[in-house]
């Protein structure tokens, strides 16, 4: 054996599989958590927002009436009322008394009685 002198000794061989472990598992962990993350996302209940109905929002017209504007508070009022309710002889009256209220250029201002009549209707319609 001693004449033999084409052997080599030992040569170092560099190991990186700890490298190629490491980036595996985070890999690997990464993905989970965005996986996870996803689920989550998707599964969380948007918020939508509630649309009204022409009821809910034919009574928040009434609420916002301005009645320093008698052409206008009496074309709403009578619009938002025939959304809510169904005729009836209290309100075919009180409609049948502010037509003098419309379809004039000039109207003049709304009577104090007319404007209890309608504040009280709308109280009715509203908290019934």
């Amino acid at each position: 054996m001693e004449g033999l002198k084409d052997i080599k000794g030992f040569v170092e061989v560099p190991d990186q599989s700890f490298l190629y472990f490491m980036l595996t598992v985070s890999g690997t962990v990464l993905f989970i958590l965005a996986l996870i993350t996803l689920f989550v996302w998707y599964r969380k209940p948007k918020r939508k927002r509630k649309r009204l109905s022409a009821k809910e929002q034919a009574i928040i017209n009434l609420e916002a009436i301005d009645f320093s504007n008698t052409k206008e508070a009496v074309y709403s009022f009578s619009e938002n009322t025939q959304k809510i309710k169904e005729e009836d002889d209290g309100l075919k009256t009180l409609l049948e008394k502010l037509e003098t209220y419309k379809y004039k250029k000039e109207v003049p201002t709304l009577k104090e009685e007319d404007r209890e009549a309608m504040e009280k209707f709308i109280k009715e319609l509203t908290h019934a």
